[in-house]
């Protein structure tokens, strides 16, 4: 059962007491209460193979419901592997009193980033190993100046100002985490603006004509690589989808007899699912890739695993370099989709369905409807004129 607050102030208002010395709340939180009607909250748990108690205040100073709170953050940090009494201030059994980068960086790994999207969570685990864990060893992470995260973020701008800018929002969004979980106060991480770190990442404008992704489809079918790589890519082209919606795709996501592909909600940037017809052009490359792989249709080096996007990146890289294009991006394929099937006449519902976008205003609450057909002539018409296209670059 748990602790009562009206029975707390009953007992407090006595000079003597004989009752229960420990009133339990649950998951470890007691009320211990001597015979002179103290009653102290304290956190029961093992720790590295020891039993603790560990005070956490009391009443009335501290209150039933502060106890509650700062439990709950024991119990947290016990969970991470941190000495729950760090909560206190206090570092018994050798641990330091103070919470260092690496430990919020865990704790934010272990506690929020599982709940994310696969991609971003492969994301953040890149940026964490690569950056932010060992950075600033057995440093309490409240105590380290501006001065010295600017000088540390200014060293990655010097090579990389995008990524830099990234790592800077990442880490912010890290250290909020902990703060909203009161694992710490502040950061002077807080007084750095985004606009003075590195370069922001530039929004899209490239637009590959017909003629350019002619050149860049067969770029990609005269080069030396996995059929799993080139027809990511070539579909990609055709489909106008979102990179790693077609990179992640099963077997089971494919119904061939209706001629539909279902990316799921977890593969989804709008977490609904996405529903696009199978066209000609992209049916007949997709059975060949059907052929050749089993579940997993566009695996890496190991068969049952997903080709990674920094593998998927390289090769564009190469195909990039050898081509005298402008520069451009997979994701560049999508503004190719919609500029040219606008340009074929397409309806602008239609082309945002096909580029699996949320659709704006009332449509986005009532209208449901996928517009299934309307994507499947719109699909067609376009790759019929990327085809001739093709066959007059081929040559």
């Amino acid at each position: 059962m748990s602790i009562l607050d009206r029975q707390l102030k009953l007992i407090s208002k006595q000079e003597t007491y004989d009752g229960p010395t420990e009133l339990n709340d649950g998951e470890g939180l007691i009320a211990r209460i001597t015979s002179s009607a103290v009653i102290t909250f304290q956190y029961r748990c093992r720790f590295n193979g020891t039993n603790l108690r560990v005070k956490i205040g009391k009443y009335p100073a501290t209150s039933l419901k502060e106890a509650r709170r700062k439990h709950k953050i024991m119990m947290e940090l016990r969970e991470s592997g941190r000495n729950p009494e760090i909560a206190n201030g206090v570092g018994g059994s050798g641990e330091q009193d103070f919470v260092t980068l690496d430990d919020c960086v865990n704790y934010w790994l272990k506690h929020f980033v599982p709940s994310l999207k696969k991609g971003t969570q492969a994301l953040y685990r890149s940026f964490s190993n690569n950056y932010f864990l060992g950075t600033f060893p057995d440093r309490n992470v409240e105590t380290i100046p501006a001065r010295e995260w600017m000088q540390w973020l200014d060293s990655i701008s010097a090579e990389k100002p995008k990524t830099a800018n990234s790592i800077f929002t990442t880490l912010r969004a890290c250290l909020n985490f902990c703060k909203s979980k009161f694992i710490i106060e502040r950061t002077d991480l807080d007084r750095i603006k985004k606009q003075n770190v590195g370069m922001r990442p530039e929004n899209g404008s490239r637009v590959p004509t017909w003629s350019e992704l002619a050149q860049i489809w067969l770029a990609i079918e005269r080069s030396r690589a996995s059929t799993s790589n080139k027809t990511l890519h070539q579909l990609t082209m055709l489909w106008g989808n979102r990179l790693s919606e077609l990179r992640l795709a099963r077997r089971s996501h494919f119904d061939m007899k209706a001629g539909i592909w279902t990316v799921p909600k977890e593969l989804s940037k709008t977490n609904k699912p996405i529903r696009r017809p199978i066209p000609t052009k992209v049916r007949s490359i997709l059975e060949r890739v059907m052929a050749t792989y089993d579940d997993v249709l566009f695996p890496g080096q190991d068969l049952n695993t997903p080709i990674s996007i920094a593998a998927a990146n390289r090769y564009i890289r190469r195909i990039r370099e050898n081509l005298p294009l402008e520069h451009w991006r997979t994701h560049d394929f999508r503004r190719s989709l919609s500029t040219g099937a606008s340009e074929l006449g397409v309806m602008p519902h239609v082309v945002e369905k096909m580029l699996g976008h949320e659709l704006g205003g009332v449509l986005a609450v009532y209208n449901k409807h996928d517009w299934l057909d309307g994507q499947l002539e719109a699909y067609e018409r376009y790759a019929d004129k990327l085809t001739a296209f093709l066959d007059n670059n081929d040559g």
